[in-house]
């Protein structure tokens, strides 16, 4: 008898256990349970134990003053026990980092937001990952009719996970229909990705021009555009190039084809091609460098878009701050466009741009639009050759200049071509620097390159502000500040304390 009372005094210790484990890990899973209903039992039989000694303590003058001061802490706590149950029913979390890094990019709240089916995420393991846990727990928040989020035993149900080829614990499988997808972290982009592979039809396929000095798409320099394509088969396109001049069309999956940073002008049979791709429906992005030729004069024109042969020079000084001089014009002025829509409080640098405007064209069907611009304080400089910049009147382009241009017009229903689209779509922007491993992530120019093939595509539901990297936010200290900062936190300080304790000794003796 005397162990089972021993045994039964551990009862509030495993209640408050269990509340505390809880509270941290978030998950009412058995051993939660175990443990409470546990301390539970044993409370209320050493209750039981204690109940004539409990009864004849409440007779005491002393044990009723106790008692108002134990209501008073039943009624705090029964509060605080509201607030916290509330506070589960109702979640909400603030993020107070100042790139939002806890928060879900806006590309993810427009994917999960249109899903059409049903999409289930099952995580294998015995218990759930707590940061996986929490990011999914904020998916479901915007739509909890088509995400599903499960935890899975894989020893318990092995079907399911042979079904998706589990092989350990921990695996992630995003399912959708018949398709399903493997996450292999719990970051917010692997987990959007997915969920657009096993909701998409079929992927689509994005062409790079070659053979012209284009850009090298698979170069880690810092030239090259090996970012850009990561970021474009982040999207679930694939990425691929095609020489127009060993090629009899267009190919006929081709989503949006790219020409960017051509040294050398495109062949008249290859411009042929892309006319008649671009006239069938067809998608192009053209990003031309200053004191460059394409061979695209004349569809430019019929696009109702023109490129100024100068070079953009920004004084503001404003890219200064951000380490760019004034040959890296800044942009914070969008016009109203599906592809700039979210991007009204950001801005892009583009290094060594030439300004683009639109131009009239009554023998044209296609309709052009800025898209955005830079500042007041810019202009488009048409002669460097003193290597000085300074704007002259009549003679170069004056500010704000426009750096991008879409062009648009409507295949018409009795076209026999009509192979790629029911509309025509052209962006060209003056420079092809901005999306390139060294800028792409400037800013926002790695949403401005990436929206502007989603829209291309047709796919507006991906033009948004993507998800943020981790800043690294290190302090950066000399060899002297480091050495003084060791001194005072483990000597002046400590050493401090001890002679304020010695002397307070010393003074109450």
């Amino acid at each position: 008898m005397k162990q089972l009372k021993s045994v039964a005094g551990l009862g509030p210790f495993l209640i408050v256990a269990g509340y505390v484990y809880y509270s941290v890990v978030n998950l009412w899973n058995v051993w939660v349970q175990v443990v409470l209903y546990t301390g539970i039992a044993l409370t209320l039989l050493m209750l039981s134990f204690n109940f004539g000694r409990i009864k004849s303590s409440f007779r005491r003058r002393s044990t009723q003053y106790g008692t108002n001061t134990i209501v008073m802490t039943v009624v705090v706590i029964g509060i605080l026990g509201m607030i916290n149950f509330v506070g589960k029913r109702h979640h909400k979390r603030l993020d107070l980092t100042s790139a939002k890094l806890y928060s879900l990019s806006d590309q993810t709240r427009k994917v999960v937001k249109d899903l059409k089916s049903e999409v289930k995420i099952y995580h294998f393991a015995k218990e759930s990952n707590p940061t996986l846990h929490d990011l999914l727990t904020e998916y479901e928040g915007i739509n909890d009719t088509k995400i599903n989020f499960k935890v899975i035993d894989p020893q318990k149900d092995p079907g399911l996970a042979k079904q998706y080829g589990v092989r350990s614990f921990g695996e992630t499988v995003v399912v959708s229909g018949d398709k399903h997808e493997k996450v292999e972290t719990s970051q917010e982009e692997a987990v959007t990705n997915a969920i657009l592979k096993v909701t998409r039809e079929k992927n689509k396929v994005v062409y790079f021009t070659q053979g012209h000095n284009e850009v090298d798409i698979n170069s880690q320099e810092g030239k090259g555009y090996a970012l850009a394509k990561k970021g474009i088969e982040n999207q679930n396109y694939e990425v691929k190039s095609v020489n127009l001049a060993t090629s009899p069309s267009i190919p006929s999956d081709c989503s949006a084809l790219v020409i960017a940073g051509a040294k050398v002008a495109l062949l008249p049979t290859e411009t042929t091609l892309i006319d008649r791709y671009v006239d069938a429906g067809g998608k192009v992005l053209l990003l031309e460098d200053p004191d460059t030729d394409v061979g695209l004069d004349e569809l430019l024109k019929k696009w109702k878009i023109g490129i100024d042969s100068d070079i953009v020079v920004d004084s503001s000084g404003l890219g200064q701050l951000f380490g760019m001089g004034p040959a890296a014009p800044l942009v914070a002025s969008y016009e109203s466009h599906p592809i700039t829509k979210d991007l009204s409080n950001s801005m892009t640098f583009f290094p060594l741009a030439r300004s683009v405007k639109t131009v009239e064209n009554t023998n044209s069907q296609f309709n052009s639009s800025v898209l955005f611009k830079t500042s007041e304080s810019s202009w488009g400089e048409k002669n460097l050759k003193g290597g000085s910049a300074e704007y002259n009147e009549g003679v170069d382009v004056k500010g704000p200049v426009a750096l991008g241009i879409a062009s648009t017009k409507t295949v018409s229903a009795d076209d026999k071509e009509k192979k790629y689209g029911k509309e025509s779509r052209v962006v060209v922007i003056g420079d092809s620097d901005f999306a390139n491993n060294a800028y792409i992530r400037m800013q926002r120019n790695g949403d401005l390159f990436l929206n502007t093939l989603s829209w291309l595509a047709e796919d507006e539901d991906l033009i948004s502000i993507r998800p943020k990297n981790p800043e690294n936010r290190t302090v950066q200290m000399t060899e002297g500040r480091s050495m003084l900062l060791k001194w005072l936190t483990l000597v002046f300080l400590p050493g401090g304390v001890l002679v304020a304790g010695i002397v307070v000794w010393v003074r109450r003796r």
